[in-house]
This record gives C-alpha cells, sequence and structure tokens, in this order.
C-alpha cells in the first residue's frame, strides 16, 4: 500500500518562527531550533511512507529546500486563509498524486514522538478506518491522518490554535459519521516550559536522542538558557 507524508512548516527564519518562545530565546536560537525540529521531522517521516511532501510557508521560500539538497522531497507552497484551508489543499495535492492509497499529515513541533505512531496510523487506514488522530497535550493535534479521500467539511468552524481544535475536529468527523481512530497523545513544543520538558525527555531518553538527534545537539549546544 503507498504511503504518503505531508509535513506543514514554516520555512526558519528568525523572527518568523517559535515566536512564543521569545523572549526565552533569542530569534536566532528560535530559528536553528526549528531547523533542527525539521530536520528530524524530516529524518523520521521519510523511513516510514513512500513519498514525503513538505508544504511550506511563506510562498516563495522553495529555494531554502533546494539548498539543502534533500533527495526525493516534493515542496509545495501553504495555500489558504487559514490552518484547515491549507491541510485541505495539501490533502488534496496529495490524493492526486496517490488516489489509491493513504495520507498522514503532520507538523513539526512535536519531534520526539515515536515513529511507531505514524505506523500505527497507516495500519488503521489501510484496515479500513476513515480517520486518525493524534491529540496533543494543549488540545490540538500532532497527526492527522485520512483514507483515500477529505471529508467534505472536516476543517469547518475550528477554533485553530485554541485549545479546542481536538475537541472541534472530533464533533465534526463525529457529524460526518466518519470511523475514527486515535493513536497515543503526544506534546507541541510551544512555550518555555514545554522546551523544558523535553530537555528533559532527550536527556533521560537515550531512544529520543535518536529520534530527534538535531534537536539533542541543540540543546546540547544551548545549555546555558536553562540555566
Amino acid at each position: 500500500m503507498n504511503r504518503t507524508i505531508i509535513i506543514m512548516t514554516k520555512v526558519p527564519r528568525a523572527g518568523n518562527v517559535k515566536t512564543r518562545l521569545q523572549p526565552f530565546l533569542s530569534a536566532e536560537q528560535c530559528r536553528f531550533l526549528a531547523e533542527a525540529f525539521l530536520f528530524d521531522t524530516i529524518h523520521k517521516a521519510r523511513n516510514a511512507c513512500s513519498e514525503l511532501i513538505v508544504a511550506f510557508a511563506p510562498a516563495g521560500e522553495k529555494d531554502y529546500f533546494a539548498d539543502l539538497s534533500f533527495e526525493h522531497l516534493l515542496t509545495i507552497e501553504q495555500r489558504g486563509a487559514d490552518l484547515g484551508e491549507k491541510m485541505s489543499d495539501a490533502f488534496e495535492f496529495a490524493f492526486r498524486r496517490n488516489s489509491a492509497g493513504n495520507v498522514v499529515l503532520i507538523g513539526t513541533d512535536s519531534p520526539t514522538f515515536p515513529i511507531e505512531f505514524i505506523g500505527q496510523a497507516f495500519e488503521f487506514l489501510e484496515t479500513k478506518t476513515d480517520a486518525v488522530l493524534g491529540k496533543s497535550a494543549d488540545g490540538g493535534f500532532y497527526l492527522i491522518g485520512l483514507r483515500r479521500r477529505i471529508p467534505p467539511r472536516l476543517f469547518d468552524n475550528i477554533e485553530w490554535s485554541s485549545p479546542l481544535v481536538f475537541e472541534q475536529a472530533t464533533q465534526n468527523i463525529e457529524r460526518l459519521k466518519i470511523n475514527l481512530k486515535l493513536i497515543p497523545e503526544w506534546y507541541d513544543i510551544d512555550a518555555p516550559n514545554d522546551l523544558r520538558g523535553l530537555r528533559d525527555e532527550i536527556l533521560q531518553n537515550e531512544t529520543s536522542r535518536k529520534i530527534a538527534p538535531r534537536t539533542f545537539q541543540w540543546l546540547l549546544a544551548n545549555a546555558e538558557v536553562f540555566r
């Protein structure tokens, strides 16, 4: 079965990424941290799919990926007025390329979630589950998977960037009578306390260091910010 993964990301530029971590981190530190998250997410995802797509913002930044010489990586600009429209557009692109397969979409803010969760999501989709969600601890979701199509109105009336995202998404799915499976909860890195939790996890867990080696190196290089 063909498996496609979409990574939704902002191109790491100072002042444009991880702004909720400022002033705990400088804009440059945020840039390099976001880049570490992106690299680790690409590394993890490319080992779990047949095709990998990076949907990036802002527009006009495709050269960033060309300069990095990632192999076998498709890049598309995010299009839409809000996150729901942008995810819908990315899913539509993926299903046009892989009409007989299943698609999982992830972000870059959860660098240590296990690759096994992606495998579990695809396994659900391949056994006639229509949608898969991975809830994040802040009330959003870090993963959404769909089977062969985008259900209409799936992303309607969702208050993006709020603690209600997961609840509202599941309510939409229930209204649409879509067969839903959940994978284990994980956490996003948005605020300083999240970053401290990530540091503790990686320093104490060898598996997490292997999942997110670039993030681990960033934490070692920036240990002074936690003192």
